[in-house]
């Protein structure tokens, strides 16, 4: 068996056991990207009645948003996202070339400039307790992203 087909059947064995978001059967799953916006589009406007950026699939051929990223689904790590600068990337040719995984679709979402800017920030809970949280930033010299555990906060009257 191989690390990744171990992983996944722990991670089964655990998803029985716990309650997970998201679920285990999203891992890894066709739309699982989409699946998840979707239900973060559900808990922003239903539970917490925020603002949250616009998402929607996009259709080969239809006209691209210029003021839209773009994010394929199948993919993580930041490889397949079209930012609106990224002007060469932004038609069909190029975004067909990379559905080279089987059912992989793009999506279009809103473009927050201050996420490109400042980067994500994710938190990580485990039984309502902050586990650990992960900054991810644009390094844009490598035209990657990079990530860092944080260790350190500011307090809400520092960041006044």
């Amino acid at each position: 068996m191989t690390n990744f087909h171990q992983y996944m059947d722990n991670l089964h064995r655990l998803s029985r056991a716990i309650r997970m978001w998201p679920h285990q059967d999203h891992i890894n799953t066709i739309a699982s990207k989409w699946e998840i916006s979707r239900s973060l589009d559900h808990i922003a406007q239903v539970r917490t009645r925020t603002a949250r950026p616009t998402t929607r699939l996009l259709v080969d051929g239809v006209t691209i948003v210029n003021v839209m990223v773009l994010k394929r689904t199948h993919s993580d790590g930041g490889e397949h996202v079209v930012l609106p600068r990224d002007v060469d990337k932004r038609n069909w040719e190029y975004l067909r070339s990379q559905l080279d995984v089987p059912c992989a679709r793009w999506m279009a979402q809103s473009y927050v400039e201050p996420l490109d800017r400042l980067g994500e920030w994710r938190v990580f809970l485990v039984g309502g307790k902050v586990l650990y949280t992960v900054h991810t930033l644009k390094n844009r010299d490598r035209n990657t992203w990079s990530w860092d555990i944080v260790n350190t906060f500011y307090t809400l009257e520092e960041l006044r």
